[in-house]
């Protein structure tokens, strides 16, 4: 493999990350909460500080180091794609082996309006997620024409 990819996502996907986080976090603090209601002392506080904990590293941390550690890039003969919060895994989809590409955006990339380009092979799918609209439509394009140059050759 080369060097790291050195394309980002787009900034707002810090903000779809942290509020999927809140989301969680926000449900599970509630529910340390309850939990916490039914334990004393020292146990009911070491339970809801856990859910406290919790919700201010999943919105303020992790969302911040998914954001640095995600990259991609696309060569003319592969897709590579880095990603990881603690762990980071590294994919190569080599350009021969795409079937198709598409774009989806969910509610929250709509609210904030990016979308995820999606790579199918035969073996299965790869996201390259939260672009903004137009880097996921020229990115679709640009893989869609290096796929068929591909299976020209």
């Amino acid at each position: 493999m080369t060097g790291e990819p050195g394309r980002r996502l787009a900034s707002g996907a810090r903000w779809v990350w942290r509020v999927q986080q809140l989301l969680f976090w926000g449900a599970a603090l509630i529910a340390a909460v309850v939990v916490g209601g039914q334990l004393d002392g020292a146990l009911a506080l070491l339970v809801r500080l856990l859910g406290v904990i919790g919700l201010a590293v999943g919105v303020l941390l992790v969302p911040e180091l998914q954001w640095r550690r995600w990259r991609w890039d696309v060569r003319p003969d592969a897709i590579d794609v880095q990603r990881g919060t603690l762990t980071i895994r590294r994919t190569l989809v080599p350009m021969s082996r795409v079937q198709h590409v598409d774009t989806t955006r969910g509610i929250l990339e709509q609210a904030f309006e990016l979308a995820t380009v999606v790579v199918h092979t035969a073996a299965g799918s790869h996201e390259i997620p939260l672009l903004t609209l137009r880097d996921a439509g020229e990115l679709r394009e640009r893989i869609a024409d290096l796929a068929r140059t591909a299976d020209d050759d």
